[in-house]
C-alpha cells in the first residue's frame, strides 16, 4: 500500500512540475511579447526577443532574472518603465497563465 501511495505522489509531483513549467513558459512568452512591443521591435524580431526572455529564465532560480533582462533592455533603450512595473506585468501574466491552465 505504501508503494502505491509513493507512486501516486510521484505522479502528482511530475504533473505539478509539468504544470509549473507550462505556466512559466506561457508567462514568459506573454511578458516577452509585451516587452518587445514596448521596445518597438519589428515583427520579424519579436519571436527572437521572446526566445531571449525565455532563455533568461534559466540564468538563476526564480523569476528575477527575467525581470532584470527586460528592465536592462528598457534602460538601454531609454524606456521609462520601472523594475516594479516589469515585475507587476510578470505577475499579471503569471495569473493569466494559471487561469488558462486551470
Amino acid at each position: 500500500m505504501f508503494d502505491d501511495e509513493k507512486k501516486g505522489l510521484g505522479k502528482k509531483i511530475d504533473l505539478d512540475t509539468q504544470k509549473k513549467f507550462k505556466i512559466t513558459a506561457i508567462r514568459n512568452k506573454s511578458l516577452g511579447k509585451w516587452a518587445a512591443e514596448q521596445l518597438g521591435l519589428e515583427n520579424s524580431k519579436i519571436d527572437e526577443y521572446i526566445d531571449e526572455v525565455i532563455m533568461a529564465d534559466f540564468d538563476e532560480p526564480g523569476f528575477e532574472d527575467v525581470i532584470k533582462k527586460i528592465f536592462n533592455d528598457f534602460e538601454k533603450a531609454k524606456i521609462d518603465i520601472s523594475y516594479n512595473e516589469v515585475k507587476e506585468k510578470l505577475l499579471i501574466y503569471e495569473k493569466e497563465a494559471i487561469n488558462k491552465l486551470s
